[in-house]
């Protein structure tokens, strides 16, 4: 599977690292990976990890309907919910512009950050420092900008 799923209980976060080729079934596969563990909680915050990622092969129109199902299913999510993606790279800019312009047209409660690596998520999520002990270890390589 091009996809990794963790939630992190000590942060209380998911984190999922795409690899590779991303399709639509790689959203759906990482809905089914959360569910299978009962550390994961609404709204848990979520760091979605893209830096590995080497072709996004998803259509406007499954993404529209990827979005329109989120909405349903969060459509009791009264706060936000924090939505880290980081390593925007050119095999991603656009589709994630694409998905952060759906998910706000659909009105879905994230709060998204595009942001560059790990030392950046820590700030965004108000974490501290060594929190990215909890990470794998590729997601330590800036930690000396901490």
């Amino acid at each position: 599977m091009p996809l990794s799923v963790n939630v992190i209980p000590q942060l209380g976060l998911l984190h999922n690292v795409y690899f590779g080729r991303v399709t639509i079934q790689d959203f759906e596969d990482q809905k089914k990976e959360r569910s299978k563990t009962s550390a994961f909680k609404m709204p848990m915050p979520r760091v979605n990890d893209l830096s590995q990622v080497t072709e996004v092969d998803i259509g406007f129109n499954e993404l529209l309907v990827h979005a329109q199902e989120t909405g349903k299913a969060l459509s009791n999510i009264s706060e936000p919910i924090q939505l880290v993606m980081v390593g925007d790279n050119p095999f991603t800019s656009t589709a994630v512009a694409m998905y952060e312009n759906l998910y706000a047209a659909c009105n879905i409660p994230f709060e998204m950050h595009v942001v560059r690596g790990y030392p950046e998520v820590l700030a965004t999520l108000n974490l501290p420092e060594d929190s990215l002990q909890y990470f794998p270890d590729f997601c330590r390589d800036e930690s000396h900008l901490l």
